[in-house]
């Protein structure tokens, strides 16, 4: 039998974690991550990959509740972590600077957003290609930030760029 402290816990914790805050179902979420985070770091290290993926989402969950502080403290933690562990272009640190410059649109700061925007659709689209849903992503997430800044050519040249299906206005 496998207890709390087993790398699989921890496994099942992060995909459950990920569904509470898909579902928001945020508070649900904080009371896992008060349990992940402590062991992942015990049981690995501050900057062991698992560790930094649930720093990661909590920083995420802290967006969502728009507790901006917390988050850029945990997405600084993570985006530093990853960059040192896993390499500037690693798709896990692309999800980091992804989250980040959407913290930055949500609080009005669109010059800081704009270039983790950019680096993060870039680096996508060469490690996962251009119809991979975290590209896409990214992308939806740049046009999105065109339009809250009240850039709407940038957007529209961004927009094109979507495959065809979903260039669309919703």
């Amino acid at each position: 039998m496998r207890g709390d402290e087993h790398h699989d816990t921890l496994l099942r914790f992060n995909d459950l974690v990920q569904f509470y805050v898909n579902q928001d179902r945020y508070e649900e979420a904080q009371e896992l991550f008060n349990e992940a985070i402590p062991i992942a770091r015990k049981l690995f290290r501050k900057e062991h990959p698992l560790t930094l993926s649930f720093v990661n989402a909590y920083a995420v969950l802290h967006t969502k509740q728009g507790q901006y502080d917390q988050a850029e403290k945990l997405f600084d933690e993570a985006l530093k972590g990853r960059q040192r562990e896993l390499g500037d272009d690693h798709p896990s640190t692309l999800e980091t600077k992804n989250d980040l410059a959407v913290l930055y649109k949500e609080q009005g700061d669109y010059v800081k957003a704009e270039p983790l925007l950019l680096e993060a659709v870039e680096g996508r689209r060469l490690k996962l290609g251009d119809t991979h849903p975290h590209t896409q992503q990214s992308l939806k997430n740049l046009i999105d930030l065109y339009e809250a800044w009240d850039k709407p050519e940038k957007a529209e040249q961004w927009r094109a760029k979507l495959p065809q299906t979903e260039a669309v206005r919703e």
